[in-house]
């Protein structure tokens, strides 16, 4: 008779609470779960539920308003044959609690950016962890260092031990938190959202690269996170929280075959696949709240703005258009050294009137920049913009004073970060009000109606007008970045990743709102996104962008049917599915970034200028692949 294996971490009836202004609130309830060797648990729900306090109490880094108020967190370390330890139990400064922290139990944390210190370099940082925990020598450690940074994928760690985090992309950043997490060979890893901030492809690296270091060094690991596809691709064990309870748990097949809790099938429901029938929708866990009259009575005043427009043509046509930043090498006066990046190169597109143009890529392929310059936030060093009106095309490069004014109520903009795109120190009632009175649009007691209507519009209680920013959910805050954007009844909408910052939940809120905005007002709109499924959601036709140029554009059914560049077609093989029968095949998307006799770049980035990049995307078949991202496929 087989024994049973005993579990590396059990969580016993956890409560967690928190201090805070006005009482005591409970953040974890009654939790429990067990994460075995070797294993990769799964801990699911919405921001708010509780996923990160309960990793915060098993390293007992708490915020000093947290504490442990009942449960248990017994830790069986393999390397120990003594009696489990009570980590819930230890004191704050016991010595035995920081040989844990990061020698046995460590973390992959969300943001690669403020996870690590950008005054040392990577080499310092992940060096550290080690020296911490184990007596070594300079050299020694050092040696150690560059071997685990090569690990984890750097193409060169020599020079990957002297750089800085801000040198470095996402992708590589994320590496090096993974390389300061495995250093000490942790019996097991906390993963808190460890792809949330990264692109399709590379977090398909990024995952591909967990699951070789998992069984490499046998490594338990309690991945944190709200994507479903992810899941599907990592987890041997699911449990799914909210608010601070656990719904459901058990093995992965189970969950995802026969989900029981109606959370867990929601939370499902809502995630965009490219499954979808033609006007399905996502179904959103809560009802959002949205008035459909101020949606009839801004729709009328979007009709009468629209009245006398007779268009023959495009509503928006972009061609050639060209975009260089110089970066500079020397002093501020310039020097030899200076060079040119090309961020947009020759983009050509047009956009029907009504219709929605998913612009997709990778972030530094030039999406945003593209955006910028339609908006007239940038210059372009070449190319032009044109806009249809009554009037006929009309040259955005060249408008200037008050027709350049008059454009801008024209074309409005959502922002990708519904945190810093709202100011501070505005409550909600000025944030509206700030461009009805830039334009001069009505007076006092209009621009009130009009306000009014635009939170009912949005779904938000009109009596949380004198509300600040900070008081709001992520989701309630790109809501009012969308109000704001709708208060001058604008033509064309440029929704730059507006909901890459928010969870599935949520998400599927403020695209269906988007949707039906879009129904009701008529609006034309660009929408920029790294994330494939929701573009199939919202886009009529998509174009994808790789280093600055265009490299594909067709119909959405055309472009997820049959793609026809190879680029298209690894950014499709890159995307996680919710779906065990459709799993990520690591092989075909992660890029041969360990050749480093072959100088390989790791993706198409302008960082990686004047490399090549191989990749496989099918059987049998690569891709090589330079700066300009000219493209030719070869046998393997």
């Amino acid at each position: 008779m087989a024994l049973t294996q005993r579990a590396l971490l059990e969580v016993n009836n956890l409560q967690v609470s928190f201090d805070i202004q006005g009482g005591r609130v409970e953040a974890v309830k009654d939790a429990s779960f067990s994460v075995y060797p070797g294993k990769v648990l799964a801990l699911v729900g919405e921001s708010g539920s509780g996923k990160s306090v309960i990793a915060q109490s098993i390293l007992r880094i708490l915020p000093r308003n947290g504490s442990i108020d009942g449960g248990s967190i017994l830790f069986n370390d393999p390397s120990d044959e003594n009696e489990p330890i009570d980590i819930a139990k230890l004191d704050d400064r016991d010595p035995l609690l920081y040989e844990l922290r990061g020698g046995r139990i460590s973390m992959v944390f969300q943001e690669p950016m403020t996870a690590l210190s950008p005054l040392h370099t990577i080499g310092n940082q992940v060096e550290e962890a080690l020296t911490l925990h184990h007596k070594k020598s300079a050299s020694e450690a050092r040696s150690d260092t560059e071997e685990i940074l090569k690990l984890v994928g750097f193409p060169n760690p020599e020079q990957g031990y002297e750089m800085y985090s801000f040198e470095l992309s996402g992708g590589l950043r994320q590496r090096a938190v993974i390389a300061m997490a495995l250093i000490c060979n942790p019996a097991m890893v906390i993963a808190d959202e460890p792809t949330t901030a990264l692109d399709v492809t590379v977090q398909a690296q990024i995952l591909g690269l967990m699951k070789e270091l998992q069984k490499k060094f046998n490594t338990a690991i309690l991945l944190i996170t709200h994507d479903l596809g992810v899941v599907a691709n990592m987890a041997d064990d699911v449990v799914v929280i909210y608010h601070g309870k656990i719904m459901e748990s058990g093995p992965i097949d189970v969950i995802y075959n026969r989900p029981q809790h109606p959370y867990l099938k929601a939370l499902m429901a809502a995630v965009p696949h490219f499954d979808m029938k033609p006007g399905e929708r996502l179904v959103s866990l809560r009802d959002m709240g949205k008035d459909n009259s101020a949606i009839h009575n801004l729709a009328h005043k979007f009709r009468a703005s629209a009245a006398d427009e007779k268009m023959d043509g495009p509503h928006l046509k972009v061609e050639n258009l060209h975009k260089e930043f110089m970066i500079r090498k020397g002093t501020w006066f310039g020097s030899q050294n200076d060079r040119k990046v090309v961020a947009v190169d020759d983009v050509s597109f047009e956009i029907k009137k009504g219709e929605c143009l998913g612009l997709v890529g990778e972030s530094g392929s030039g999406k945003t920049t593209v955006s910028k310059l339609i908006m007239r936030a940038l210059s372009a060093t070449s190319g032009s913009v044109s806009l249809n009106g009554s009037g006929g095309m009309v040259d955005v490069l060249a408008l200037q004073g008050d027709e350049l004014m008059a454009f801008r109520r024209k074309v409005q903009m959502i922002f990708q970060d519904p945190f810093s795109s709202l100011n501070p120190r505005m409550t909600v009632q000025n944030i509206l009000r700030e461009p009805l009175a830039i334009h001069d649009v009505g007076n006092n007691a209009d621009q009130q109606k009009d306000i009014v209507d635009l939170m009912s519009l949005v779904g938000l209680d009109p009596r949380f007008l004198n509300r600040y920013p900070h008081s709001f959910s992520g989701g309630q805050r790109q809501r009012i970045g969308i109000a704001r954007a709708l208060a001058l009844h604008p033509d064309i909408m440029i929704c730059d990743e507006p909901v890459s910052a928010l969870d599935v939940s949520v998400q599927a809120q403020v695209l269906n709102l988007l949707n039906d905005l879009r129904t009701e007002l008529g609006l034309t709109s660009l929408f920029i996104s790294h994330n494939l499924a929701v573009v199939n959601y919202v886009a009529d036709r998509i174009a994808v962008m790789c280093q600055g140029k265009l490299v594909e554009l067709a119909s959405r059914e055309q472009l997820f049917e049959n793609p026809s560049h190879p680029y298209t077609k690894t950014l499709l093989a890159s995307v996680p599915y919710p779906d065990l029968d459709r799993l990520l095949d690591f092989e075909k998307v992660t890029f041969a970034s360990s050749m480093e006799t072959d100088n390989w770049g790791l993706a198409f980035r302008p960082s990686d200028a004047g490399k090549l990049v191989r990749m496989r995307v099918d059987e049998g078949h690569f891709v090589l692949a330079n700066e300009n991202c000219d493209v030719r496929e070869l046998s393997a």
